[in-house]
């Protein structure tokens, strides 16, 4: 009988520690570190970089000893979802954060089987909350809405 490893959390534990790998050796060649009291540019990319890499050792290793089904690509899922991501970043200038990102949120929910009325919620609580991050929170200079252009 052969036993077949946990390929989800093997190959996502992998994934993310290549990523974290990646991003925290490119910050210390490319950027000053800095110290604690006084971060440098590469200070937050280097500490996170190394922070996902270990979490993904954590994810992977004790996957390599359990037991998993194969993986299965739910392609619908992942064509809404990059349309969802094209649909944004098209729609962003003409139509602003607001509405692009209420927007994205929509296309990405197509797969689902919720109500209209949940999908129309979460699309207005997205489109609210990446309003105050970018634009408001960090300060990003985004048009809100197409007339602000």
């Amino acid at each position: 009988m052969k036993t077949t490893r946990d390929i989800h959390d093997l190959v996502g534990g992998l994934f993310m520690t290549a990523v974290g790998l990646f991003f925290a050796l490119y910050g210390q060649q490319h950027y000053d570190f800095g110290s604690s009291a006084r971060m440098g540019p590469g200070y937050f990319p280097i500490m996170l970089g190394w922070t996902l890499a270990v979490l993904g050792l954590l994810v992977a290793v004790p996957a390599w000893w359990r037991r998993g089904g194969p993986i299965t690509v739910q392609w619908s899922n992942l064509f809404w979802c990059v349309l969802s991501l094209v649909a944004f970043a098209l729609a962003l200038r003409t139509l602003g954060v607001v509405l692009a990102s209420f927007l994205a949120a929509l296309i990405s929910l197509m797969p689902s089987a919720m109500r209209l009325r949940t999908r129309l919620t979460v699309c207005a609580v997205v489109a609210l909350l990446t309003t105050l991050i970018f634009p408001i929170g960090l300060q990003m200079i985004l048009p809100l809405w197409p007339w602000s252009i």
